[in-house]
């Protein structure tokens, strides 16, 4: 029987740091990546803020010698000042942190759902949305597809866009 190097586990699992979802917040807030940190922005001449509503902790991913954290969060904008009218419904993205959930390492930008991690799959209800002990070539190269869109391979072990044009990855071991 071949042994996987792959695993995932839930949030329930044991964690290196328990206090994770401060250590994700950080991340996120410090990410540098604008739809992954909360804002002030003017429009239209009117203050409005930009503001996580909500993080989740889905679990862990290992792969070889590598963890990173697999997060959700959800960003609302405020309404107007005085107004009464309620802010667009915002955006939800999925992400992979590193080992310590210091840093981001991947995300996508998502429609809002439950996920839950099972083992290495991430599930919607019962339907797999990600397989991620799939490791072959072209994900490493080019990443998870899901609802669309692309989750980029989060592991050290991804092909860059010289090395897929160049064959390189093909000759290491």
């Amino acid at each position: 029987m071949a042994w996987s190097m792959a695993m995932g586990e839930g949030a329930e699992a044991p964690v290196v740091q328990p206090k994770v979802m401060l250590k994700v917040v950080g991340a996120l807030e410090s990410s540098g990546v604008d739809e992954l940190t909360s804002g002030e922005h003017q429009e239209g001449g009117v203050r409005t803020t930009y503001h996580l509503k909500e993080a989740r902790y889905l679990g862990t991913l290992s792969w070889k010698d590598e963890t990173v954290v697999l997060v959700t969060a959800f960003y609302i904008r405020s309404r107007n000042h005085g107004s009464d009218v309620p802010p667009a419904r915002g955006h939800f993205s999925l992400v992979c942190l590193d080992a310590a959930a210091s840093k981001v390492v991947a995300y996508t930008r998502q429609e809002l759902a439950d996920y839950q991690l099972d083992g290495e799959v991430l599930k919607l209800d019962s339907a797999t949305i990600i397989d991620f002990g799939n490791h072959d070539e072209l994900t490493r190269y080019r990443g998870y597809l899901v609802d669309g869109a692309l989750l980029p391979y989060p592991f050290k072990d991804r092909i860059t866009e010289a090395d897929w044009e160049s064959g390189a990855f093909k000759k290491r071991p």
